[in-house]
């Protein structure tokens, strides 16, 4: 890991007190990347999201814009945080720090982190953040995340430019698979600004080889070297 990283995350870590995870029903510490290719999100279905008439209308222009690899409409291009749930489905890893206390989401892509509090107290929104505020607990074996507080001014939930409101609601579902080699998000998805009914749909990671490490990641160099500022891989 790069001394620049290496600052990065020890500051989260210090200022999670992070403790070993004795209390927790599962162990999520490790680095995991997506599986799949999820630039366009359906529902679990694999129906295209239930959209409100308006809100039809601006991913229509989003995903032309899109098709033909016109970005304009996409902050994260800039190099602006792609939000929540979009980050967890960059094609770049990320890491989970775990306690009894907290869940630390450390993203390669441009430094960008996120803290989950387990503490049973009222989720306090001063304002609407790009990653929201999130609380978790455990369900028996799976871990349960409810964000509240996202700006949408600046961020889409998928790559295609799928639009949400400030009123948007995630509840995650977290569980292992596969011997633990497997993490699935079940992510339920609530905003009546935007969607005419609740839905959901379910990404899965796989857990990179112990060892394996976050690496330092600029997102303005590649921007200002004329590269994407998400680089996808040919699709699966």
């Amino acid at each position: 890991m790069t001394d620049r990283r290496m600052g990065s995350v020890c500051a989260v870590i210090l200022a999670l007190a992070l403790t070993q995870p004795a209390n927790a029903a599962a162990d999520l510490n490790g680095v995991w990347k997506v599986e799949g290719y999820h630039q366009q999100l359906k529902t679990a279905s694999g129906e295209p999201p239930p959209l409100k008439p308006e809100a039809a209308k601006r991913y229509r222009e989003n995903l032309t814009k899109w098709k033909i690899g016109d970005l304009s409409y996409d902050p994260t291009s800039k190099c602006i945080s792609p939000g929540m749930p979009r980050i967890l489905y960059l094609p770049y890893p990320f890491e989970i720090v775990q306690s009894d206390r907290t869940i630390a989401y450390l993203f390669q892509w441009n430094y960008w982190n996120r803290v989950i509090e387990l503490a049973p107290k009222p989720q306090d929104v001063p304002y609407p953040l790009a990653m929201g505020i999130a609380r978790g607990k455990w369900i028996g074996d799976t871990l349960k995340i409810d964000t509240i507080g996202l700006r949408s001014d600046n961020t889409f939930l998928d790559a295609a430019g799928l639009p949400h409101s400030d009123d948007l609601h995630l509840i995650e579902e977290i569980r292992l698979l596969d011997g633990g080699q497997l993490l699935e998000d079940k992510i339920t998805i609530e905003d009546k600004n935007v969607f005419t009914n609740v839905w959901s749909t379910t990404v899965r990671f796989r857990k990179l080889p112990a060892g394996t490490e976050i690496q330092e990641d600029i997102c303005l160099d590649r921007v200002d070297a004329h590269q994407p500022a998400v680089s996808w891989p040919e699709k699966e």
